[in-house]
């Protein structure tokens, strides 16, 4: 029903970043593919982003990043590519579970739970 992609980004900061998802650039909201699904997939985004921030997350500004990804610009199903923030975050047990809790809490409204 929709597709997530985890990540942590490798950007080479000293401090954490905080987590945000890739949005869909403008400038491509209207090619036919993109056109039918890019609207979802900026919801899905939102919810992680406020699953993520109910749970004490940290997000970085909006919590979004405009960028053109094939996996989530061209999927024919909700798609997002999501940042849980970079190598200088932490990644204890007692993290992983908040990050884990705030998606699930952002599925959950995405779809309605």
């Amino acid at each position: 029903d929709c597709h997530i992609a985890i990540h942590w980004d490798g950007d080479g900061l000293k401090y954490d970043k905080g987590c945000f998802y890739m949005s869909v650039p403008d400038g491509i909201k209207h090619i036919k593919n993109v056109a039918a699904t890019w609207q979802a997939s900026e919801r899905l985004g939102d919810s992680l982003i406020a699953g993520l921030s109910s749970k004490g997350c940290k997000i970085k500004g909006s919590g979004s990043m405009d960028m053109d990804l094939t996996q989530t610009s061209y999927s024919t199903v909700p798609s997002v590519d999501i940042e849980l923030g970079n190598q200088c975050s932490a990644h204890d047990e007692a993290t992983l579970k908040k990050l884990a809790e705030g998606l699930a809490a952002g599925i959950d409204t995405y779809f309605g739970y």
